[in-house]
């Protein structure tokens, strides 16, 4: 009788055992099991509330009807009714829910028999049955009754079995509403979300999902499923053609025949080519028809970019949807989503996070991860602390000897087929290892502003707890040891650094060829470890050329490309080196006034590409240069060389000293490796005034590699 009993239900039975003797009755009877369901089950509870009966008022209707023997009965029997309605609950089950019983199809089976003691109080206490019966048709037995073996199911994924009435998405109410009116809609009952990623479009079709089976809906709704519909499990395993169109119409044609399942398809711009090989027509052209005759019912999400790239391009299919924005919930807003969510985080690790930490927890991940969106940012920073804090501390579970006795009852209890006794063993084994969870809630976990940072440093790849005193004099020893004859330019330029500013920092740097401009980036690269992206201003000299960094508008041949400033979305933490500023045409020299000025620059597709934490080097060595050409004007100024816009939106301008000929002594020496060499000829060839250090150097390795390989 007992083998299509789930957990739930088998505690449900020996809570009604329990009840029986608590009232020293003689039989356990459907009164007992009702209470026992009134007790356990939420759902079973939920409903008969609508009529005022709960676990008291009925316990005190049967005392009052029946009483309380006088004498405990120590042997447990089966009244012939309740037997009778186990047999109809077997039955039930069988045909609408596997063969697997549930409190709803127990309930249902007490209403069915007609008779009995539950049934009599019921009636006592002004209950309608046949409204309740009615209920519990209508509202729980559809969903079981559905043919799950239909290809909807096989190829799609139902959101109600991963939702619980606990889990809330909070201030978003708004948008939900929106989410629902759409639905009721004569007409264009398509909703479509837009917005960033991680915003919370997701969650907010579970939230839906959540609702309707919980009954917290419009009746219209109450019967309705959300599937989830994956266009790469639609796709997958159609090797010829016309096998996805054919598979997509019996979905179609499925759904239309249970008229209560509403597609839910995330990534919807994914469907406009889907299936679309050549002879063969996509996803949406399929779908269009049904979605105009409001047959169909059909939840999207995408992201900005990638409606405007797909959908709104497909006129037809982009009216047939009820845009709803998104947007990312602002401070307030996130304090109400963390205020819900950090209780759930508490339980599952274990951890106490207090206000202080929600406060943490908002400002790093707004400071130090601008190019992800919240909520997902900060939830998902909470998570990674929480785990990393977890796995730090956690401890083994050790069995004592007790629960291992208990565990090996269990098992042998299993495999007589005692499976009553075997029920008891296993709920002293879980009454056990809650104790042992309970001693360990006693002693719990706490995060601090450190243990947050750690792990944005592993997420970002950039060092925030290091002491800036120390790297700071660490980039200067290093400077000091390369660069000969520029103490005044490292002094300023080390004094006037600051590695955690929340805005980018920028830095011109202005010297003849070869003093060292571009080597002190690479330097402050190598000691910072961050990215180094480095921008040659030569390659960037036409209008048309400011495409290469922002990427082209669509319509533009290659508009798909990746683009430069790409690099900073994929390392938002990087150094980023503008070679000869002065020779990039005024267009380009207008798109870096923006991000000097604002930290962020607005690619093709309309992204924001944030610079807060990127650190900016421009150099140039056009001061003091010769004339070329007709000119016979030599330029000494930094104004006649960058606007006054320009300059002002300079953090630090770094002048570099010309390399005189005592340097160049110095430099040579340092790394000539033949001692032989005349140094004073060999300055002189370098023509240091000139070029600098550079040709310098160039030589320098060529008289190295000689005399290495005559040595060998």
């Amino acid at each position: 009788m007992f083998q299509n009993y789930g957990f739930e239900v088998a505690s449900i039975l020996k809570s009604a055992e329990n009840i029986r003797y608590e009232l020293k009755h003689p039989y356990v009877g459907t009164e007992h099991l009702f209470l026992a369901l009134l007790k356990s089950s939420k759902e079973v509870s939920d409903i008969f509330s609508l009529y005022g009966v709960n676990y008291d008022t009925f316990l005190e209707e049967l005392l009052h009807t029946i009483g309380r023997a006088s004498t405990y009965q120590d042997f447990t029997l089966y009244t012939p009714m309740l037997k009778r309605v186990l047999e109809l609950s077997n039955a039930e089950a069988s045909e609408t829910n596997k063969g697997v019983v549930t409190p709803e199809i127990l309930v249902l089976s007490i209403l069915e028999e007609g008779e009995g003691v539950a049934i009599r109080i019921l009636l006592s206490m002004d209950v309608s049955l046949e409204e309740v019966y009615a209920l519990l048709k209508q509202n729980v037995l559809p969903k079981n009754k559905r043919n799950k073996n239909l290809e909807v199911y096989k190829i799609g994924v139902s959101l109600s079995g991963n939702v619980s009435r606990e889990k809330t998405i909070v201030g978003r109410d708004k948008e939900i509403e929106f989410m629902i009116e759409t639905l009721l809609r004569r007409q264009k009952n398509n909703p479509l979300l837009i917005g960033k990623a991680g915003v919370g479009k997701t969650a907010l079709v579970e939230e839906l999902a959540r609702r309707i089976k919980y009954h917290e809906v419009p009746l219209e709704l109450e019967d309705k499923e959300i599937v989830l519909l994956e266009m790469g499990a639609l796709v997958a395993g159609t090797k010829y053609r016309g096998e996805f169109e054919e598979r997509l119409n019996k979905i179609i044609k499925e759904v239309l025949r249970e008229k209560n399942i509403i597609f839910f398809i995330d990534e919807i711009h994914s469907m406009v080519n889907a299936g679309g090989a050549e002879g063969a027509i996509s996803a949406s052209d399929i779908l269009k028809p049904y979605l105009a005759r409001g047959e169909l019912k059909v939840i999207g999400a995408t992201t900005l970019g990638e409606y405007h790239e797909y959908l709104e391009r497909d006129k037809a299919l982009d009216r047939r949807f009820e845009k709803i924005l998104i947007e990312e919930p602002d401070d307030k807003m996130m304090k109400t989503i963390l205020d819900a969510v950090v209780p759930s985080f508490e339980k599952y690790y274990g951890i106490t996070i207090t206000e202080e930490n929600k406060q943490s927890f908002l400002k790093f991940s707004e400071s130090y991860l601008p190019h992800k969106s919240n909520p997902d940012k900060t939830i998902d920073l909470i998570d990674s602390v929480c785990a990393r804090k977890k796995v730090r501390n956690i401890q083994p579970f050790k069995r004592n000897d007790l629960l291992e006795s208990i565990r090996k009852k269990k098992e042998k209890s299993l495999k007589i087929g005692d499976f009553k006794e075997a029920l008891k063993d296993a709920m002293d084994e879980s009454e056990m290892k809650k104790m042992y969870l309970q001693k360990k809630d006693d002693c719990r976990l706490s995060i601090s502003d450190e243990d947050i940072l750690e792990i944005i440093e592993t997420k970002t790849n950039y060092w925030i707890l290091k002491n800036e005193k120390e790297v700071l004099q660490n980039l200067k020893d290093t400077l000091h040891q390369s660069l000969l004859g520029q103490d005044e330019v490292i002094e300023k330029f080390v004094d006037s650094l600051n590695v955690h500013s929340e805005k980018s920092m920028s830095f011109l740097l202005v010297g003849g060829s070869g003093v060292g401009k571009t080597q002190t980036v690479k330097i402050f690269n190598d000691v910072l470890k961050t990215e180094l992206i480095r921008i040659d201003m030569s390659e960037y000299n036409t209008s048309e050329s400011v495409y290469k960094l922002i990427g082209p508008p669509a319509g533009f041949s290659g508009y798909k490309d990746s683009f430069v400033f790409q690099k900073v979305q994929e390392h938002p933490y990087a150094t980023i080196l503008f070679d000869e500023i002065e020779k990039a045409h005024p267009k380009v020299i207008n798109l870096l006034l923006q991000i000097l000025d604002e930290s962020f620059v607005t690619d093709s597709l309309g992204e924001k590409i944030f610079f807060n934490h990127s650190y900016i080097f421009l150099t140039s060595n056009a001061l003091g240069r010769d004339p070329i050409g007709f000119s016979s004007l030599k330029k000494t100024s930094y104004d006649d060389i960058f606007s006054k816009e320009f300059l002002g939106r300079i953090d630090c301008v770094l002048p570099y000293n010309s390399i005189t000929e005592e340097i160049a002594m110095q430099y040579a020496q340092k790394n000539l490796l033949d001692p032989n060499v005349n140094l004073e000829q060999l300055i002189l060839d370098a023509e240091v005034e000139k070029f600098g250090l550079r040709n310098l150097k160039n030589q320098i390795n060529k008289l190295n590699k000689k005399a290495s390989l005559l040595n060998n």
